[in-house]
């Protein structure tokens, strides 16, 4: 289920809210019942939270987190069921992504969209392939932005264009974030090796590695500049 324990990624992505509707009775958690407002007056309050110790009953439909999802929606018993999908996987909203994806601000409606929809997949429902055809589409048609994000943002000197450049990025969710971080990095060596700066690029320093090995592959290196 979790590709990361300590991911704190993975935590807030599953952290996330989705509605269920109960096939079973559940006894005395009739306190986590949504319909039970504040708005009701101190008499009925009481009387109605006499009725929730008692159960939660069939065909209930409640807002819960994904991880607790999971665990309910894909045991042996199936306690609940998915009546309706997140919004941002919802049948309008994947219309919106078919036409233009690019123009969709992802990271103020869903930060944490690929990982998040990565989890939804695991679960049971009958719109599962559509889901996963959207976010494959959708990875597919942002990818290109992301990209010239990464390659403007490192090489444009016009301000405008590196203004505009920020406010695309501005929607990018958290994995766009990081590709568009990684692309900036490939860029920027890439034109060290078109400006012939190799020299300056040095073996990477991987942590817990000894120093006698980092000397040889520094060693290695030498030698094929010298060829």
């Amino acid at each position: 289920m979790y590709e990361d324990y300590f991911s704190i990624d993975d935590i807030l992505s599953t952290q996330e809210r989705i509605r269920c509707q109960l096939l079973v009775d559940i006894p005395k958690l009739g306190f986590l019942e949504s319909s039970s407002s504040s708005s009701l007056n101190d008499d009925k309050k009481d009387e109605k939270d006499k009725q929730n110790l008692t159960s939660l009953t069939t065909n209930t439909k409640l807002e819960l987190p994904y991880w607790m999802i999971y665990s309910i929606c894909n045991c042996k018993t199936r306690f609940a069921s998915l009546p309706e999908l997140p919004l941002i996987y919802s049948r309008i909203q994947r219309q919106i992504f078919a036409a233009d994806a690019s123009v969709v601000d992802l990271a103020k409606q869903a930060p944490h969209f690929y990982r998040q929809g990565r989890h939804l997949l695991e679960l049971n429902f009958d719109e599962k392939r559509q889901v996963a055809i959207t976010i494959l589409q959708t990875y597919q048609q942002r990818f290109r932005s992301i990209m010239d994000s990464a390659f403007h943002l490192i090489l444009s000197n016009d301000h405008h264009h590196h203004e505009s450049m920020k406010h695309q990025t501005a929607k990018f969710e958290r994995q766009e974030k990081l590709l568009l971080l990684l692309g900036q990095a490939a860029f920027r060596d890439y034109d060290r090796l078109i400006n012939n700066e190799t020299k300056q690029m040095l073996p990477p320093k991987i942590q817990g590695m000894p120093n006698d090995l980092t000397n040889v592959l520094a060693t290695a290196i030498n030698r094929k500049r010298k060829r």
